[in-house]
Formats: C-alpha cells, sequence, structure tokens
C-alpha cells in the first residue's frame, strides 16, 4: 500500500523536474563534444501547429552535478555561440568566468543557470544531428526533428532548414522562446535578471535581434551582452564611407533593406524609425576588446561601416550614441585590455559585472562603464566619476593628409 502510493508521487516529482527544465524534446544523437559541469538537453519547440521540434542545449550543471533547483535561480545567462557553432566551449567560457568570481558567495553554480543554445547547419551532420546518407536529394537525410539552420542563417535570424517538412522557425524566434520560458514566474520566482550575450558571431546575431526582436512583456529586466562583433546593423541608409561601390551596403544584415526574413517582416516594413526605436528601447551592453582589430567580414557591406571591428565599433555609437537614462534603459561601453577573446571578454572584471553583478538584487544597481581612459567622445553612457572626462574634441582639421574626426588613428 505504502509502495503504491508513494510511486504516483514519485513520478509525479521527477516529470515535474523536467518539465521545470524544458528537457521534454526528442533525444538526439550526436557525437558533440563534452563540457564538464554541463550536459546536453534537448528542448521541446512546438511550431504554431503545435508539431514539435527539438533544439540542442548546453546548460550548466551544480557544483554537484545536479540540475539546478528552479526556485534557487536568481540570474539566468544565456550565450550564443560564434560562427564555428561551438556551444561547449561558450559553456566552458562561461562556467570558467563564474567560478572566477571572488567575494560574492551568493554568486554560484547554484543561483546562475548558464545555457549556450545550439544553431547547427549543414556542415555538421552526423555531429549535431543524425543524418542518412542513403536518402535522396532534398533534405530527406534529415530524419529526426532537430532543427537545423542553412549557412550563416541562424545569425540572419531565418528559419530553420531541418526538420525538412517544419522550415517555421526562425533563430529569433528561439531566443523569444528561451527568453519567455525563464520569465515565467510561477516556474522561477527569484530570477531577477535575464542577460542574453553573444560573442563574435554570437553578438552579429543579438544585436539584429535586438533590433527587430519582439517586444516580448518580459516581467524580468533583460540586458544585451554585445562584444566584438565583426559588424553591425546599421539604422540608417547613411554610412561613414562612400557606398557607390557597393551596391549591396544595405541590405540586410548589414543594413535593412531585402529583407526576407518572416521574423520581424512587420516592424521592418514599418519603417527605420521604428527599427531604431525598438532598439533604443533595450539595455545594450556595449564591450569591445581593445586588442582585437581583425576582421572577418568578405562583404562590402561591413567595410562601408569601417575598415575592421575597431572602427566599426566606434563608427556605429558615433551615428548612434548609447545611452544611460537613471531608472530606465541605459546601455554601457567597457573596455577590456585583450584581443578577439571571448573566454577572456567573459572573465575580465568587466565581463563579471553585466554578466553576473549587475542588478543581482533586483535593486537595479550597476557598474560603471569600465575602462580608463575613455576613447572617443560619446562612448561613456555611464561614467566613473574617477575615470576623468575625455578631452574636448578639437575642431575639425587636418593631420599627415588625414581629417580630423573625433580621434586619430
Amino acid at each position: 500500500m505504502m509502495l503504491s502510493l508513494l510511486l504516483p508521487a514519485l513520478v509525479g516529482l521527477f516529470a515535474h523536474a523536467v518539465d521545470a527544465q524544458q528537457f521534454a524534446g526528442s533525444v538526439i544523437n550526436n557525437t558533440l563534444q563534452t563540457t564538464p559541469g554541463s550536459e546536453i538537453t534537448f528542448w521541446n519547440m512546438p511550431d504554431a501547429a503545435g508539431k514539435n521540434t527539438t533544439l540542442i542545449n548546453y546548460s550548466s550543471l551544480t557544483n554537484a552535478g545536479q540540475r539546478l533547483d528552479p526556485s534557487a535561480i536568481q540570474r539566468v545567462l544565456l550565450f550564443v555561440h560564434g560562427n564555428n557553432r561551438d556551444p561547449y566551449n561558450y559553456m566552458s567560457y562561461m562556467l570558467s568566468a563564474l567560478g572566477s568570481v571572488q567575494g560574492h558567495p551568493e554568486v554560484n553554480r547554484s543561483s546562475v543557470q548558464l545555457v549556450a543554445p545550439y544553431f547547427p547547419n549543414g556542415d555538421d551532420k552526423g555531429i549535431g544531428y543524425p543524418w542518412n546518407v542513403s536518402a535522396p536529394a532534398g533534405g530527406y537525410g534529415s530524419y529526426t526533428n532537430a532543427l537545423v539552420w542553412s549557412g550563416a542563417g541562424w545569425m540572419n535570424g531565418t528559419n530553420n532548414q531541418y526538420p525538412n517538412k517544419q522550415k517555421t522557425f526562425s533563430s529569433y524566434q528561439i531566443l523569444d522562446t528561451m527568453i519567455q520560458y525563464y520569465d515565467n514566474k510561477a516556474m522561477f520566482p527569484n530570477i531577477k535578471q535575464i542577460v542574453v550575450g553573444g560573442h563574435s558571431a554570437g553578438a552579429q546575431t543579438l544585436h539584429r535581434y535586438a533590433a527587430v526582436g519582439n517586444k516580448l512583456n518580459l516581467k524580468t529586466p533583460i540586458t544585451y551582452y554585445i562584444a566584438n562583433p565583426d559588424s553591425y546593423l546599421w539604422l540608417s541608409d547613411a554610412r561613414p564611407y562612400d557606398t557607390s561601390s557597393c551596391q549591396t551596403y544595405d541590405y540586410w544584415r548589414s543594413g535593412l533593406s531585402a529583407y526576407t526574413n518572416t521574423y520581424g517582416a512587420d516592424l521592418v516594413a514599418s519603417g527605420r524609425q521604428n527599427v531604431m526605436a525598438n532598439y533604443q528601447s533595450r539595455s545594450i551592453r556595449y564591450a569591445r576588446g581593445t586588442d582585437d582589430d581583425g576582421q572577418d567580414s568578405s562583404t562590402c557591406g561591413a567595410f562601408m561601416q569601417g575598415a575592421n571591428r575597431n572602427e566599426r565599433f566606434f563608427n556605429f555609437i558615433s551615428a548612434f550614441p548609447p545611452e544611460c537614462t537613471p531608472g530606465g534603459v541605459c546601455d554601457t561601453v567597457d573596455y577590456v585590455p585583450v584581443g578577439h577573446d571571448a573566454g577572456g571578454m567573459m572573465s575580465s572584471p568587466a565581463g563579471q559585472a553585466r554578466l553576473f553583478f549587475d542588478n543581482w538584487s533586483g535593486d537595479g544597481s550597476m557598474a560603471y562603464d569600465m575602462g580608463c581612459p575613455r576613447q572617443q567622445v560619446g562612448d561613456d553612457p555611464f561614467p566613473d566619476p574617477q575615470c576623468g572626462v575625455i578631452a574636448t574634441p578639437q575642431d575639425a582639421g587636418t593631420y599627415d593628409g588625414y581629417t580630423y574626426m573625433g580621434c586619430y588613428t
């Protein structure tokens, strides 16, 4: 009698734990690397018709190797991988950054949920998802419900290409779904802050997502951590350079022309001012590695923004200045003395502040802009009083044949 009463209770408890983590997707056979301190999880993603698909993620575990208690989680960090589609590395970077936190015992593996979503493409056949090499052409080799995108489509917000008959999920809709999941106060009553982060290609993804993403009417504050993207979504049709040699300079993802995505189509069609207003309604955490002056773009649209990542960043924030309104939307700009290094950015004092500490208790407290001296006028939306003020720009002049535009390079 006792066993018959206890067994349903245990089954119900187990089912609730699984539901609470949304680990209800199909198990997708894969050969992805494992990351100690985390597990590969399979999230159910039902489409508009209620038909299920599965997104693979890496989710952090407690120090005891257990899934986190939903009621103990105070912060969620979702971090989008780079162009190599290596969420296992990004989970490792996040765990390392969290593990290096000192002086804040409350910020730990039981109170911070780390999630690294996986956006595979056709190069990941047999690695991230099974593929039947004997199947006819046309995408029929994909025989599971694993979500897979075409090429860099996951960066662009395009719909998935597999499963073959369910091409309905924009990668941006995936982010919407994950954010809304953790915003559920009945399931996660103590989450005070959601941070969505990206570095390099992941930051490119987030920058576009922040601009065209849906209004989600969240109960939980959210910030967007954008570190060292190769290019930006330019919010006007003007550029720092002559665009006559680049007819596609304003095509999506460099600009807002030729937008063919289903996600965000109405917003983009309503005009640039509305897209800009949507972007400016977000709290953006710009993070710039001061030794990162490389570039990986093969399209001319990126070069209309600047010659490399460093120049494009400063041109972007000059054209669209970050702002911080006390008690309202607040952008920050942090300088970190590293190169194109995701792990170094996250583990730096600035990275730890934005990813783990800001608004920890839900009181709105946050760190000042980090990195002194500042680099150019307008790059200090939340200034540190101890950092000093950047010199007033000179009148426009020339130096060695160059026109002064705020700084010399």
